[in-house]
Formats: structure tokens, C-alpha cells, sequence
């Protein structure tokens, strides 16, 4: 396994590993909405903060997926220049809201962790330190350019998720309805 770089080559193979890893987006609408959401932004305008964890054929087993600045992320994501959130919205109005939400939640935590991240990892790469590896090198691109810390969103029942953020060393910062944000320096 080795971590390396997002290239756009892994567009296709990162979706799938997205949609493998969100079973209850089953068809095409929901993909659309998931990618939109949790992913496409990121590999498309914020590809220097996405890593991807590769076999030894070099094909993508997981991925950590990062915005540094989310006030930035927030206005450009909802701008009507680019295409995700109409597009997110068209597919499922109910994650674009909570999307919205999300600003509320996270505004006190911003000026400390100013950075958020998406982690998916298939099955098959699961509980052999990928995880741990992938968010250490974005923590040590984010620490190099002066990014204090990095949060994220975690559903509450999602057991294996929010089990490895507590053992990597993500701090609990606030339990919401049916989800938790962590949070950890950089």
C-alpha cells in the first residue's frame, strides 16, 4: 500500500470507492447527490488536499479528501459559478440543507480548525493502518501551509468511524442530532 497524490485519473475509481462506501445511496439520483456533495468539490477545486492510498497495481483503495479553508470551501460549494450545489440540490434537497446546516454547527470551531476532510476506505483496506496514513499526510500538508486543524463530520451510528477518529486522537467538539464532530490540530 502507499499513499501518493490525487491525479484526476482516479476520478472514476474514487466514486466508485465513494458509492461502495455508501451503500444507502443506491441509485443513480443519490449517487449524483453523494458525489456532488462529498466528493467532486474537493478532487475538482481542491485537489492538492486529496490523498489516495493505492495497491501495489496502483489502483485507489481509499482516500482522505480535504478543503483547508472552509469558509472558502462554503462560498464557493454555494456560488452559482460552479455546478455542485445546483446540482446537489436537484438530486436531494434534504443533504443540501444539511449541508447549509453545517455552517451553523461548525462556526465557533472554524478560527481553530479552519480545514475539513472525507475519509472512505473499501472494506478490504479497512483496519490496516490506511486511515491513520492517509490523515497523517494530510495533516502534514495542511500543518506546512499554516492550517491550524482539521474537523469533520461522523454519523453517530457509523461504529468503525467514529471508533478510529478516538483512537487516532480526533477530539469529540460536539454531538449533534444523529452525527458527531470531531476535531484534531494538525
Amino acid at each position: 500500500m502507499k499513499i501518493r497524490a490525487y491525479e484526476p485519473r482516479d476520478k472514476e475509481a474514487l466514486r466508485n470507492i465513494c458509492s461502495k462506501t455508501a451503500p444507502s445511496f443506491d441509485t443513480d439520483k443519490k449517487r449524483d447527490a453523494l458525489f456532488a456533495a462529498y466528493l467532486d468539490y474537493y478532487i475538482d477545486s481542491e485537489g492538492e488536499y486529496c490523498f489516495v492510498a493505492v495497491n501495489e497495481a496502483d489502483i485507489p483503495i481509499g482516500y482522505v479528501i480535504s478543503a483547508p479553508d472552509y469558509d472558502r470551501y462554503n462560498a464557493r460549494f454555494f456560488s452559482k459559478e460552479l455546478p455542485y450545489s445546483g446540482k446537489l440540490f436537484r438530486s436531494d434537497p434534504r443533504i443540501w440543507l444539511s449541508l447549509k446546516a453545517t455552517a451553523i454547527f461548525v462556526r465557533k470551531l472554524k478560527k481553530r480548525y479552519p480545514a475539513h476532510l472525507h475519509i472512505d476506505i473499501l472494506p478490504e483496506g479497512q483496519r490496516m493502518g490506511i486511515g491513520t496514513a492517509l490523515v497523517d499526510r494530510l495533516r502534514e500538508k495542511l500543518r506546512s501551509e499554516g492550517v491550524p486543524g482539521v474537523f469533520l463530520i461522523c454519523g453517530a451510528k457509523n461504529e468503525k468511524g467514529v471508533n478510529f477518529y478516538r483512537k487516532y486522537g480526533f477530539k469529540e467538539i460536539k454531538k449533534l442530532p444523529g452525527s458527531i464532530i470531531f476535531a484534531t490540530e494538525t
